[in-house]
Parts: C-alpha cells; sequence; structure tokens
C-alpha cells in the first residue's frame, strides 16, 4: 500500500471518528518509521482528541506498511495555524482568521463564513465579502477571535 493511499484510509477512519486529517507523512530512516498527523476537531483538539486519533492511527500503520513499532506523533493545528490548503479552508468555516489580500498592506480580522469553488466568503465587520484565496497571500487562524469575540467582529 502506498503513502497517499494510506492517508486516505487513515482520513476516512477519522472523519467517521468526528476528526479531520489536516497533515500526514511518513518517513522512513535507517529502518525506522516515523508517521506525523495533525488533526483537528470541530469542538476542540486536545489530548483526548490527539489520543484518539494515535489509537486509530497506530493499527492501520503497522496492518498496512507491516511495522510493529512506528513512531507515532499527532498534533492539533495549533491556536494560529497558517491556513495551507482548499481542505482547510472548508474545515476551518466558522473560525476566525486574520488574513493579508494582494491589494492591503495591513492583516484584516474576520470569520469564515463559507468556502467553495476558490471563493472564501468572510465576514469582516458585520458584512461579508466574497474573496477568491488566490488572491489571499497569508491566513492563519486568530485564537482572539474565539470566545467572546466570536459572533462581534
Amino acid at each position: 500500500m502506498s503513502d497517499k493511499e494510506l492517508e486516505k484510509e487513515i482520513d476516512e477512519t477519522l472523519k467517521a471518528a468526528g476528526l479531520d486529517l489536516l497533515e500526514f507523512s511518513v518517513s522512513r530512516h535507517r529502518g525506522s518509521l516515523h508517521v506525523k498527523a495533525v488533526i483537528y476537531g470541530k469542538d476542540g483538539t486536545g489530548t483526548d482528541e490527539c489520543t484518539k486519533a494515535y489509537r486509530l492511527i497506530l493499527p492501520r500503520v503497522q496492518m498496512q506498511l507491516g511495522v510493529q513499532d512506528p513512531y507515532i506523533e499527532v498534533y492539533s493545528p495549533g491556536i494560529d495555524r497558517i491556513i495551507r490548503s482548499a481542505r482547510e479552508w472548508q474545515i476551518f468555516t466558522d473560525r476566525g482568521i486574520l488574513f493579508l489580500t494582494a491589494d492591503s498592506p495591513d492583516w484584516r480580522r474576520g470569520r469564515i463564513a463559507h468556502f467553495g469553488n476558490g471563493i472564501a466568503q468572510i465576514e469582516t465587520d458585520g458584512a461579508v465579502s466574497d474573496i477568491p484565496i488566490a488572491s489571499i497571500l497569508k491566513a492563519k487562524l486568530d485564537s482572539s477571535y474565539e470566545g467572546e469575540n466570536a459572533h462581534g467582529i
């Protein structure tokens, strides 16, 4: 089984458990196997979610890659993760972000209201704008948006 096929299987397994797989990598070095997974849960991504993901990933890696004792690291995306792909725009819908566009030198704060077909609908100051992600130079999660700021940007 290829690493991509394994990633797809693990992604489907985690999705069924209410978790999203953001990153997955397998590296081999001198006979050892190192697996790294970054996961996200809509209701939070803490130790419990990482443990749950680890327990779902371990037997699949063991069976599919034939390694009894792989080294597996499972991480949360972090509170200020840089959004790297269209898939992450979709996964992080309803989350606060800081973003920088080609037409403005300043960081802007908003909430991803919707994402589809390469267009992010971002709510800023009560208005929703359609912004092609191709015009967004950089975007990252905004932890200051959570909590009391969640609905009053």
